[in-house]
């Protein structure tokens, strides 16, 4: 049985109160992606049309506490962006619309030129990220080593998001920011993390794979328009030809060229799988994030090897 704690602060971290889990109408609900964060979670709360207490931008923490984790393990952690009174057949009740922190990202621009290693630019960028507010928004907490230095032109209208995204587009690397705010970016797993059991801890499946978004031939432009080509002849066999455009003028030499190029080959030129897997309470779900790998076993069919989007 999972109970939640849902404390109130304001925007300066001063405790204000704790949600009675009597007035919590709907369940804990929302998702995270890879390469992204967490969204939106809404509460809908058994107060009256005149209740005053929630403001925007107060911030709200979930925590959880079960079987698994009886010392409570924090789940989500971001602000309140909008407030919502409502009355629907003969009820009255307010409704919290929570945003992700990170969504910030989206509204503080970067602009940058430079030849640096990947873990620096990406340290800039959170430290400009952060400079802008009065405490640290975003913790970094794990860069992976990425070898080759890379050199990108980013104009002064770019946000911090976008490049972010930029540089991950060039690494084939993942980036996340959990639900303490910390920054993570990451090679891929190639290890398993989860093992499920069929007709223990899943619900159902669906198990898709595609060719209709292979690309096993790109041409990639980098500033100035110089053009080169990358391909995956074993693919092109397989497959036939799939060629695309990419224009990426932030680019701003050859050697960062090849390496979006041949990463975009790596990613693209083989079958991609759309499945989705339905898992149960049985299973530690908090403990599953984007970008894990799982496989699933009691079951005559090899699923091995899924990665988390």
């Amino acid at each position: 049985m999972n109970r939640y704690d849902i404390k109130v602060y304001s925007k300066t971290w001063v405790y204000q109160t704790t949600i009675n889990p009597n007035v919590v109408m709907n369940d804990i609900s929302f998702t995270s992606n890879v390469n992204w964060w967490l969204w939106e979670l809404d509460l809908e709360l058994a107060l009256p049309f005149s209740d005053n207490s929630f403001k925007w931008w107060e911030i709200i923490k979930v925590d959880l506490f079960n079987e698994r984790y009886k010392q409570w393990k924090q789940i989500y952690y971001w602000y309140v962006s909008q407030v919502s009174r409502i009355f629907d057949i003969n009820k009255w009740y307010i409704q919290l619309s929570i945003l992700w922190i990170a969504s910030l990202l989206n509204s503080i621009l970067y602009s940058w030129t430079k030849t640096w290693s990947v873990s620096s630019i990406l340290t800039d960028i959170i430290n400009t990220f952060n400079s802008k507010y009065s405490w640290n928004l975003i913790t970094i907490w794990w860069i992976d080593t990425y070898s080759e230095d890379i050199e990108i032109e980013l104009n002064d209208w770019t946000t911090c998001k976008s490049a972010i995204d930029k540089i991950n587009d060039i690494c084939n690397y993942y980036w996340f920011i959990d639900s303490e705010w910390k920054f993570w970016f990451k090679r891929k797993w190639n290890q398993k993390r989860h093992i499920l059991a069929n007709e223990q801890n899943i619900e159902s499946m669906n198990i898709t794979s595609s060719i209709e978004k292979i690309y096993n031939k790109v041409y990639v432009s980098r500033k100035d328009w110089e053009i080169k080509q990358y391909q995956n002849t074993t693919s092109q066999g397989l497959y036939w030809i799939k060629e695309k455009y990419e224009n990426e003028p932030s680019i701003a030499n050859e050697s960062t060229q090849d390496e979006y190029g041949n990463n975009y080959i790596l990613e693209n030129s083989n079958p991609k799988n759309a499945s989705s897997i339905v898992v149960n309470s049985s299973y530690d779900i908090e403990s599953i994030v984007p970008w894990d790998i799982i496989s699933v076993v009691n079951i005559d069919f090899n699923i091995t090897d899924l990665l988390i989007e």
